[in-house]
């Protein structure tokens, strides 16, 4: 179940310590869009997620959006964002373009996170990939019809987690 836990969890974007992942080294921060950033049926994003992006770019922490959203969607936000870097079609949980990524950004697996908002593709890829996973609290309740069939089972590894001393809702930083 190690596979599945975060090395951070937040409530939301806005509640990361950005010096926390100063002090664990980390210098590519991987974001998800949809219901980490936004929820998944906005069409563009709000004033405070520009300003998030912003605060780690300002920090020195480079970002990317990486997502299993199409290509579309995907540059649509990274414009918005001042974004370079964009992965769509990601294929999360598999490793293989996240290391692709981390190689062509030229850092370490320990200098680089995913940030996303699920244990089945954001949190268990990151593992698989051997990088720093920060999972957060969905932005919205409404979800993908594939991401509802998931979340049933993320609830059932919750309490699994729950048994070693992990608590939903109970946030890091």
């Amino acid at each position: 179940m190690s596979l599945f836990k975060p090395d951070y969890y937040i409530s939301s974007f806005q509640a990361m310590d950005i010096d926390r992942l100063k002090r664990a080294g980390i210098r590519l921060l991987l974001c998800d869009i949809d219901n980490t950033l936004m929820a998944y049926n906005e069409a563009v994003p709000n004033a405070k997620v520009v300003a998030f992006i912003d605060r780690i770019k300002a920090r020195g922490i480079e970002v990317a959006l990486y997502s299993n959203a199409s290509k579309k969607r995907a540059f649509r936000f990274a414009r918005d964002l001042h974004v370079s870097q964009v992965y769509y079609l990601s294929l999360k949980p598999l490793p293989f373009k996240f290391w692709k990524v981390i190689k062509a950004h030229g850092y370490s697996k320990k200098e680089v996170a995913i940030f996303g908002d699920q244990l089945f593709t954001d949190m268990l890829g990151g593992h698989l990939a051997g990088i720093y996973t920060i999972l957060t609290a969905p932005i919205s309740k409404i979800d993908r019809s594939s991401t509802k069939f998931t979340r049933k089972f993320e609830n059932l590894v919750f309490k699994h987690l729950e048994k070693s001393g992990f608590r939903k809702g109970e946030f890091d930083g």
